[in-house]
């Protein structure tokens, strides 16, 4: 064989044999993966995150390492994992206001076509809260003194699910009330027992404790079906007879483009770990309720709870 033929061979091979390293890719998950979590470190996502997190790493054996990227109303986080290579080892945790914020503001991002449904965890409810010595009883009692006098609401700010709550109740009673947002239920809750808002759909994690030990009511819950955690309390969509289900979900998405086999297997792995004993009680002290949907599911929840919302906000004329 001349040197020219020889030479020919030799880079037909390396080609071919570059060819099959490209598609010979190691099998998924073949490195740690990250969970970018919206919120900062204690709160109720972060903390199912990370329970989560340990028996989720046991069933992909691979180590799951769980990042806070907190602010702007979870578009600092969005923006990162929209951004980041889909190939699985880049998630985000998120919840309500990512169905929102298209609604209500001028993203950086598209909220459903930059990212692939991974799956829904969790929701809890929120529970509606007024003072003991307050007037309002009942969901009935509420709409008729709104009618009568302005009353105000308490939020833990703009395009909250908690804010969400209570406009979407008023949209469907046709009444109207104030808006006073806070920074966090927390504060919410000791303006309400202190008499400076008259009522808050507050999240049932930080009412339930000031609800049984006597220094605030409950009038209902905001979800769908009746809370474990209160289950004496009627749901709102008893009252409104139309439908109204209202959650602090917990969700997982993925960039834009990450393979489906690749989001199956995170799915399944992810709904197999919140079963996991050491979930599930964590869940029981937030008041949540495993989903655990598919892909496919989350994808038509998502489509659905940003259609909604935005319904609401035009409605409502929700400025930020």
């Amino acid at each position: 064989m001349d040197r020219r033929r020889f030479l020919q061979t030799a880079v037909a091979g390396g080609a071919m044999a570059t060819g099959f390293r490209s598609y010979a890719e190691p099998a998924f998950p073949s490195r740690p993966i990250t969970m970018v979590v919206a919120y900062s470190p204690g709160g109720g996502t972060d903390t199912l995150t990370r329970a989560l997190s340990k028996p989720l790493a046991k069933a992909l054996g691979q180590s799951v390492v769980v990042e806070n990227k907190a602010g702007a109303s979870e578009i600092i986080a969005s923006e990162y994992v929209a951004g980041a290579k889909p190939d699985g080892y880049t998630l985000l945790v998120c919840s309500v206001p990512h169905v929102t914020n298209p609604s209500l503001r001028t993203l950086p991002y598209d909220t459903v076509n930059d990212f692939s449904a991974v799956c829904l965890a969790a929701q809890s409810p929120f529970v509606l809260v007024v003072k003991p010595d307050s007037p309002i009883k009942s969901l009935a009692d509420l709409v008729t003194i709104a009618k009568t006098r302005k009353l105000s609401f308490a939020s833990s700010g703009i395009g909250t699910a908690d804010h969400m709550s209570t406009e979407l109740f008023c949209y469907i009673t046709g009444i109207s009330m104030t808006h006073v947002p806070y920074k966090g239920t927390g504060p919410g809750l000791v303006d309400l027992m202190g008499g400076h808002v008259d009522i808050y759909f507050a999240n049932i994690v930080g009412a339930a404790p000031l609800v049984k030990s006597g220094k605030l009511r409950a009038i209902a819950v905001t979800t769908e079906k009746r809370s474990s955690l209160l289950p004496e309390l009627p749901t709102v969509q008893e009252f409104t007879k139309k439908p109204f289900d209202v959650s602090a979900w917990t969700g997982i998405l993925a960039p834009a483009g990450t393979p489906d086999n690749v989001l199956n297997t995170l799915s399944k792995s992810i709904n197999s770990s919140l079963r996991d004993d050491s979930v599930t009680s964590v869940m029981a002290t937030y008041g949540a309720e495993i989903v655990a949907n598919s892909p496919a599911e989350f994808r038509r929840f998502i489509n659905n709870e940003v259609n909604k919302w935005a319904e609401v906000i035009k409605a409502t004329n929700i400025k930020v």
